[in-house]
């Protein structure tokens, strides 16, 4: 689909697919799911090369480019599955939101490290109580004076916090507020910071950055932590979520993408009743469905891009995308799996993989349900 990309963009979709294919291959992200295992080395060479600086100022070692190109290398990634497209997103994002947000002094040490692949990110906000009302959270931060905090709660269902060099960013209840979306504050938090336990959940997918449960035992965090304002950590919050979710449908469009190419070559060259499976209508309309679906997601997702590259709130057109895109990579999965019969539900295989992971798309980075009720209310229903 010709998205009217630049010789520049066309260059740089190019070179992350070679890298892709020559570094991570189908095989090897199956081994390192099979595993359980970060592909450190991996995301080392992309740092290497410069991928890991592409959206940041020149001035912390970064090359300044836009969305559009962060979505490229989001969508290429994502072909092979949300969980290998998240090991570079979360970072980025996370970083995005310290060049938005915080001091000169947290920019100067943090940006350069991320860019350099020595430091990663993990955002440490859902709690058992605080999900989709992530205002309610009771993680809490007690001033100690002389500029000194004592962080305690619980976190959970928290991407990548038990990783090597990971710098948590901790949402905490600072003040007490009739309005819930007062008095919180984001903490930068080193992951192996004294009182800090990490405890690595089991999940369905998505085994390569891990999901955990993390716990605050008067842990000792300074102002220099604080990111953006005291008692305004719920601004710092919605200031990311744009980026966040238009890189998860980056991933979206790259993911099923990949499961629409795997059902077409299975459906050609499955033989049933002396000829292929994918001659008979019952096998190859759905296949043209999972087709619009994806062109749909694409465009939906490079239109909110350009906006967001113009400078053009895009929240709505956002909200759309993601919610559009992560349920036609459910549907994607579910025709793929079906339509590969019994090979789509055994382990060798890629399908299950991709199915594994899609389950969590319509709930991770806001649900359906939420994404609804947003949409909803921007295109003035129920106000």
């Amino acid at each position: 689909m010709e998205l009217g990309e630049t010789e520049d963009q066309r260059a740089l979709r190019s070179a992350v697919r070679k890298l892709i294919d020559e570094q991570a291959p189908q095989s090897l992200v199956k081994e390192w799911d099979e595993q359980a295992r970060y592909p450190a080395e991996f995301f080392a060479r992309m740092a290497e090369l410069g991928y890991l600086g592409l959206p940041f100022p020149a001035e912390y070692g970064g090359d300044d480019l836009g969305v559009i190109e962060m979505l490229i290398v989001a969508e290429e990634l994502g072909r092979r599955g949300i969980d290998f497209v998240s090991c570079y997103g979360l970072t980025m994002f996370l970083g995005l939101n310290i060049l938005r947000n915080g001091t000169a002094r947290q920019k100067e040490h943090h940006l350069p490290r991320a860019i350099r692949g020595l430091e990663r990110y993990s955002i440490c906000m859902t709690e058992p109580d605080a999900g989709s009302d992530a205002a309610g959270i009771r993680t809490a931060a007690r001033s100690a004076g002389e500029g000194r905090w004592l962080l305690n709660g619980h976190k959970h269902y928290i991407t990548g916090a038990g990783l090597p060099d990971t710098v948590l960013h901790v949402t905490a209840r600072t003040s007490p507020s009739d309005d819930k979306h007062s008095g919180m504050t984001v903490f930068l938090v080193p992951a192996d910071s004294e009182g800090v336990e990490i405890r690595r959940l089991r999940t369905v997918g998505r085994q390569l950055l891990g999901t955990y449960e993390v716990y605050f035992d008067n842990v000792e965090v300074v102002d220099d932590q604080v990111l953006g304002e005291v008692d305004a950590g719920w601004a710092v919050l919605q200031s990311n979520l744009e980026l966040e979710r238009m890189f998860n449908c980056g991933g979206y469009v790259g993911a099923a993408q990949t499961v629409l190419d795997m059902t077409i070559e299975h459906v050609n060259s499955r033989t049933q009743f002396g000829r292929s499976i994918g001659a008979f209508q019952a096998v190859a309309h759905p296949i043209a469905d999972m087709y619009c679906d994806i062109a749909a997601s694409r465009l939906l997702t490079y239109h909110a891009a350009r906006l967001l590259d113009a400078g053009v709130s895009a929240f709505t057109e956002v909200t759309a995308a993601k919610l559009f895109g992560s349920e036609a990579l459910q549907r994607a999965t579910n025709t793929g799996m079906q339509l590969m019969g019994g090979a789509g539900f055994m382990a060798e295989y890629d399908m299950q993989r991709y199915w594994r992971e899609a389950r969590a798309a319509t709930i991770t980075a806001g649900t359906s349900q939420i994404q609804r009720s947003v949409l909803a209310r921007r295109i003035g229903v129920a106000k």
